[in-house]
């Protein structure tokens, strides 16, 4: 029995740790705060834990720093007026 009680004490730690880096890894993707360190460092954590959830964030990400391209003053001459 004295060999139980520290195996559910580190089991109990590390599912605490698990469940703290899953809320805040939510918490970070929906508001959209932190550093790209972070950011980084919970998508390790995906890739680990959650392989499949890994491709979708990573195209979240690309288009979400895509940006539609500006068009320049030239473009804008060669369209016929209306």
């Amino acid at each position: 029995m004295s060999v139980v009680w520290p195996f559910l004490l580190v089991a109990a730690v590390c599912a605490l740790v698990g469940w703290g880096l899953v809320r805040l890894t939510r918490r970070v993707q929906r508001r959209r705060v932190g550093s790209e360190a972070l950011s980084a460092t919970m998508t390790i954590f995906d890739d680990i834990w959650h392989p499949a959830a890994v491709e979708p964030q990573i195209e979240i990400q690309q288009a979400y720093e895509r940006r539609a391209p500006t068009p320049s003053p030239e473009d804008d001459e060669d369209q016929p007026s209306r």
